[in-house]
């Protein structure tokens, strides 16, 4: 599910240590950075299972990567190719789940491992967001350590709005960047943060033109790949709290087991889908 496309030119000891099972995930490591990059660009980067799978493994490998002293990978960068960082839950996946009363497990076996995963890389991790991210995808966003983002991205939790509660860690996620009035605000009106906005708020360390994205995010990244990692690794442990974000998760994922099969639930889908407004009804 991921395609390692390391330069062969480095040494072993900085070539990426993922396998390549496909495309979905394009996993890279150039000097001691590790890119890990969504490619599913034809649905907005929104995460079906395939997508899920993949990022999984991905931040899998590069927390083991990143373990040892001197290790390969000692700053990980998560980006994604195309319009979209990631647009959340693959609604038409959603739809059929809905419909035929499955898929209920995987915020438990998926959605929560790979936002754990992600949370729990013991170097310093950065998000490049040059498109909008919703829902999961801003989830994602807030798992990394810092976040750089393009003039053209905005985030979105498109949860309530089809009828479902946070997930992947965001309702803890987000309160710790903003605290928990405002992150209640922001995830119950369920509106477009622009980007400028996002940056008044402390969502994001940097904004940046869409010009200028890459080239930030390469050299914040090689900053931390070049300084002391060892530091980095133990003021992250002290300071990120990472148990809260998986407990988070756990509670998300009880929420989501209520709401899943949901009168209002299956009305914002199909109404999504349908490209129409929802009829909410409260049940």
């Amino acid at each position: 599910m991921t395609q390692d496309t390391s330069n062969s030119a480095k040494s072993p000891s900085t070539a990426a240590a993922s396998t390549p099972t496909g495309d979905i995930v394009q996993v890279s490591t150039v000097g001691a950075v590790r890119y890990i990059t969504l490619n599913r660009t034809e649905a907005y980067n929104s995460l079906n299972q395939e997508l899920r799978l993949a990022l999984i493994e991905a931040f899998r490998n590069a927390q083991k990567d990143s373990e040892e002293l001197g290790s390969a990978v000692r700053a990980v960068v998560l980006r994604a190719n195309g319009k979209a960082f990631c647009s959340g839950q693959d609604l038409k996946e959603q739809l059929r789940d809905t419909q035929n009363r499955t898929g209920m497990e995987k915020v438990v076996e998926e959605y929560n491992p790979m936002t754990e995963l992600l949370a729990g890389i013991s170097v310093p991790t950065i998000a490049a967001i040059q498109g909008p991210a919703a829902g999961a995808g801003w989830g994602l966003a807030m798992a990394c350590d810092f976040r750089v983002m393009s003039t053209a991205a905005s985030f979105k939790g498109a949860f309530t709005g089809v009828g479902l509660a946070a997930d992947s860690g965001l309702s803890q996620t987000l309160v710790d960047c903003v605290g928990r009035a405002k992150a209640l605000q922001l995830l119950l009106l369920d509106r477009k943060v622009p980007a400028e906005e996002a940056a008044e708020l402390g969502l994001v360390e940097q904004l940046v033109e869409p010009a200028d994205l890459e080239a930030t995010v390469e050299k914040l990244a090689n900053n931390f790949a070049a300084g002391p990692t060892a530091a980095y690794k133990e003021m992250k442990a002290l300071v990120k709290n990472t148990a809260a974000i998986s407990d988070a998760a756990a509670a998300e994922a009880e929420a989501q087991l209520r709401l899943f099969n949901t009168a209002d639930h299956s009305e914002a889908v199909a109404a999504f889908l349908g490209k129409r407004p929802p009829q909410f009804k409260g049940e």
